[in-house]
């Protein structure tokens, strides 16, 4: 795994709604409403969130059933901070989640936004074929 400079700190915690909110909308997601985003990050069964001072800058969670599902979900890198292997850190947090929650017959899944399906590669990840 590679190092996490000391200037950042990680953590396995849900973020606040109001951070989640801010870094989505750093990167241009779509707007979701406080009361969603809680009802939403509440239900998350991991959550790996990095801090740049008290600042979030990087966050990725799982969610699903806990058991035949898991899925994940907002890998997100403030656009500034981007090119730094912040997101690798935080799907190797993930992964090492998932190789002690998950059974040999659990199904891993991720819908990867179109241009950066090959990051998810390095994780053994594959590309379904489009239905087009």
């Amino acid at each position: 795994m590679k190092e996490l400079s000391e200037k950042y700190r990680l953590v396995h915690q849900i973020p606040t709604a109001d951070e989640y909110k801010k870094i989505r909308s750093s990167t241009g997601w779509e707007e979701l409403d406080i009361e969603t985003i809680k009802k939403g990050l509440d239900s998350s069964l991991f959550a790996v969130s990095i801090y740049f001072k008290d600042k979030l800058i990087g966050f990725g969670r799982v969610i699903g059933d806990g058991a035949v599902y898991f899925y994940i979900q907002d890998i997100i890198i403030k656009p500034k901070y981007q090119g730094e292997g912040l997101g690798r850190i935080i799907m190797e947090e993930i992964m090492n989640y998932i190789k002690i929650a998950a059974d040999n017959n659990s199904f891993i899944g991720l819908m990867a936004a179109e241009g950066v399906e090959e990051f998810y590669h390095k994780f053994g990840f594959k590309t379904r074929p489009s239905s087009k």
